[in-house]
């Protein structure tokens, strides 16, 4: 038998009077993996569903029948099993009668009798996407208030978090108020605590889209808010789940993409609310646009992106391909000239800046470990006392390395304390 096929196994209740019908139609559904269930009458019908307790998938009722007719069975499936899909079949008499049904919103889909197989299982098929959908929303809906909750959770314990990060807010917030720069140490501190890496990355834009701005004559002023901007602007992956924030973007299938690519507008309406944000709350729905227009979400092109999000998008682009690449990702910079995602002049000015360190003198200080502070990269790696090494040189400290590092060496387990 030809005709569409169910993506996955899932279970069909099939009511109707005609035994003989019944019979015809599991052995239709059977090679398709799906479980059938049949009821001659909707008293029947019912009495399967409570049993079931809400494993029923999808429910396909005849319109005519004896004592409850289909659309008054569906109607009492919608109000206490609504995550089931509902599909009305009805001969050419009844028609009228069980359009009314669907007009009403009883049913997800009507079909007439006597139906083609292949439609029959299209039909069934389509119930069977309509109702993972319903569950799969529910389930989204249910990591997003987890979320909520643990974001309330975290508000409690803030204030120990407040104190760690606030000599890097104060430098690039100077001209923010009190309150404005206390929402900005709250939003931090929730990416730290769940994304650190991706925390650190935010330090490393803010610092790189500074010098940036420098470059091109970016005002004070204004400079310093685009590195608040920066600090946050993966804030809205906090509303996604783990398994989509745990993955590199291209390696996301086609659906965990989309939900991936919304973390800039939550980012957005995370920040709104705070009247002082509402302009980094725009660069910040806007650090994936491309400058050809290709990007999301509202694909701006070209001089209509906003300054601000042009350096954060740049900044973030070569500081990954640095991460993934090593060294200053020159092929990567000399690509980006004809690829098209960033501004031609941000591209020569990354250049320039990238040129202008590699041949600024590095200057190393050996510090005492309590002077070692968060953002310092270390010239020489840290040893354990049996001459293994602990961390990296050229590593960027982060809070949690910091406190690692001096648990060990309160322990004695450090080769040196320097």
């Amino acid at each position: 038998m030809s005709g569409p096929t169910p993506s996955a196994a899932g279970t069909v209740l099939l009511v109707d009077d005609d035994e003989l019908l019944l019979a015809a139609l599991t052995r239709l559904l059977r090679p398709d993996g799906l479980r059938v269930l049949t009821a001659t009458n909707g008293h029947r019908a019912l009495e399967i569903l409570e049993t079931e307790q809400g494993s029923v998938d999808v429910v396909v009722s005849d319109y005519a029948m004896p004592n409850m007719n289909g659309a008054d069975l569906l109607r009492a499936v919608r109000l206490r099993w609504p995550d089931a899909t509902r599909i009305l079949a009805t001969g050419n008499a009844d028609l009228r009668a069980a359009s009314r049904t669907v007009n009403e919103g009883q049913v997800a889909r009507l079909i007439t009798k006597p139906c083609d197989p292949d439609q029959f299982r299209e039909a069934v098929s389509a119930g069977l996407t309509q109702s993972r959908l319903v569950l799969e929303n529910r389930r989204l809906h249910a990591v997003a208030e987890e979320q909520a909750a643990r974001l309330e959770q975290w508000t409690e314990r803030l204030e120990k978090l407040v104190d760690q990060r606030t000599a890097e807010l104060e430098r690039a917030n100077v001209s923010l108020q009190r309150g404005l720069l206390d929402t900005v140490r709250l939003l931090v501190g929730f990416l730290e605590r769940r994304l650190p890496q991706r925390a650190n990355r935010c330090r490393e834009v803010a610092r790189l889209a500074g010098r940036l701005g420098e470059r091109v004559g970016v005002p004070t002023d204004v400079l310093r808010r685009i590195q608040v901007a920066a600090l946050v602007h993966d804030i809205g992956l906090m509303g996604l789940p783990d398994p989509i924030v745990r993955q590199r973007p291209e390696d996301m299938p086609q659906a965990a993409r989309l939900q991936y690519e919304t973390h800039a507008t939550i980012g957005q309406g995370m920040l709104s609310a705070v009247e002082e944000l509402v302009e980094i709350a725009t660069w910040i729905r806007h650090h994936h646009e491309r400058w050809d227009g290709r990007g999301y979400p509202d694909h701006l092109a070209g001089p209509a992106i906003p300054l601000a999000c042009r350096l954060i998008a740049i900044a973030d682009g070569y500081l990954e391909a640095v991460a993934r690449d090593g060294g200053t990702a020159a092929r990567w910079r000399s690509a980006q000239r004809a690829a098209g995602a960033f501004d031609p002049q941000l591209v020569e000015v990354l250049a320039a800046e990238v040129e202008d360190a590699l041949n600024q003198p590095i200057t190393t200080h050996v510090l005492p470990l309590d002077r070692l502070q968060p953002g310092f990269r270390l010239a020489a790696p840290i040893m354990s006392a049996n001459g293994a090494v602990l961390v990296s040189s050229d590593e960027l400290v982060s809070v949690s390395m910091l406190r690692r590092i001096r648990g060990l060496a309160s322990a004695g387990a450090l080769a040196s304390e320097t």
